[in-house]
């Protein structure tokens, strides 16, 4: 009997503790990404998020209200399965693409963005997704609170879609997926304008984004 009772009051339990995934796919240009590194210009981008939930029924509304607060200009699309068969609410947003992550983290208005910058001994570019550690971590306070679970990166996918929209380009892709690929050593691709490269992280990446606010994508060879 104990067993039964035990199993009753865990079953709800086990179900919210599945909203605790998150991932994020963007797209990003060669263009704005040389750009903001050179001439230190800032701009935001679309990006969709889709954020892990116990059931498309349940009532939103609050959650959504939450969420509003950690993006900029959050538009809710829709709530389905994903492919692992679990329900997701995907929303459109924008993030900051800019060559100054602690100018990113003082507007403490996105959780995530882009960071394309330069080093003074190097003409190459550096282009990395950053985490605002603060958001984070209130994010991580909410979830646990509402599902006995703390938010996790690590098991998060996020897709940069790089669109070449300039001459050709040659760039060195960190370890990931490309174009559903796996590569284990940084890859250099050659670009021709209007040509595209779909990359996505591995967990290694995803964890070293939740514990160094940084993770490093891709580097233009100038």
């Amino acid at each position: 009997m104990n067993s039964k009772v035990n199993l009753i009051i865990l079953f709800p339990i086990l179900v919210f503790i599945t909203a605790c995934k998150i991932d994020f796919n963007g797209d990003l240009y060669t263009s704005d990404l040389i750009d903001v590194a050179e001439n230190g210009s800032e701009s935001t981008l679309p990006m969709e998020v889709s954020f892990q939930v116990s059931s498309c029924e349940d009532d939103l509304t609050s959650f959504h209200n939450t969420l509003s607060g950690y993006f900029i200009d959050y538009n809710f699309l829709k709530c389905g399965y994903g492919d692992d068969f679990m329900s997701y609410v995907t929303s459109r947003v924008q993030v900051p693409l800019t060559n100054d992550q602690d100018s990113f983290n003082k507007l403490n208005n996105s959780l995530v963005g882009y960071l394309s910058t330069k080093y003074d001994n190097s003409e190459n570019i550096y282009v990395y997704l950053i985490l605002n550690t603060n958001l984070f971590s209130n994010l991580s306070d909410f979830v646990e609170t509402e599902t006995f679970s703390p938010l996790s990166l690590e098991e998060g996918k996020f897709i940069v879609n790089l669109n070449n929209d300039i001459n050709d380009v040659s760039v060195d892709v960190y370890p990931s997926y490309v174009d559903s690929k796996p590569i284990v050593m940084t890859t250099n691709y050659k670009l021709t304008k209007r040509e595209m490269i779909s990359i996505s992280n591995s967990n290694v990446s995803s964890a070293h984004l939740q514990k160094n606010s940084w993770t490093p994508i891709f580097v233009f060879l100038m």
